[in-house]
């Protein structure tokens, strides 16, 4: 693994980096920490509320000093908000204190996955707070994939996840890590 034991799961929202974390990490031994979890302890309140009430510059601002928080633990596996290493500071910075993974699916599939939990998420949501309608709702992640994407693929490693059920991206994941060197 690499030096610092910390890996960090990247991708849109709904790629599955939430319910992928726990297995890698699992599987390597290591703890498994959601960072929109730990914003969320730290807030005191959901990400919807602290959106609402303070606005997505306020959330990223903690984002990026929570995720340099996790520079305290070791043999830890973390799952990324799908903003969090959009910006070159967060994106340097997980670079180099861990090992990045980007879990790629494809918009089509991503909005599938994204049309339950909608209400949940503000960025897929109207001024108001109301879950985009379906083609508002597609031409939102296309155009936030499409500006997400190129801080995405700068990670350590990229593991195409569109076409896998969970257990196939873990498997993928720690295959990908093992033949990058990044894995014991």
């Amino acid at each position: 693994m690499s030096s610092s034991g910390r890996i960090y799961l990247t991708g849109f929202m709904g790629s599955g980096k939430s319910t992928v974390g726990p297995r890698v990490a699992a599987v390597l031994g290591y703890a498994f920490y959601d960072l929109d979890a730990l914003i969320e302890a730290r807030a005191e309140k959901p990400i919807p509320q602290l959106f609402a009430e303070e606005g997505e510059a306020a959330f990223r601002a903690l984002e990026a000093r929570v995720l340099r928080e996790t520079a305290r633990r070791s043999r830890v596996v973390f799952a990324l908000g799908g903003g969090a290493l959009a910006d070159e500071d967060n994106l340097g910075w997980a670079l180099a204190h861990g090992t990045v993974v980007y879990l790629r699916v494809p918009p089509a599939v991503l909005v599938g996955r994204l049309r339950a939990g909608q209400a949940l998420r503000p960025l897929l949501c109207d001024a108001r707070g109301v879950p985009l309608p379906p083609e508002a709702l597609r031409g939102r992640v296309e155009a936030l994939l499409a500006r997400r994407e190129p801080y995405y693929l700068r990670a350590h490693v990229v593991v195409d996840a569109g076409d896998l059920d969970a257990a196939q991206t873990v498997a993928a994941v720690l295959q990908a890590l093992a033949d990058a060197g990044l894995r014991d």
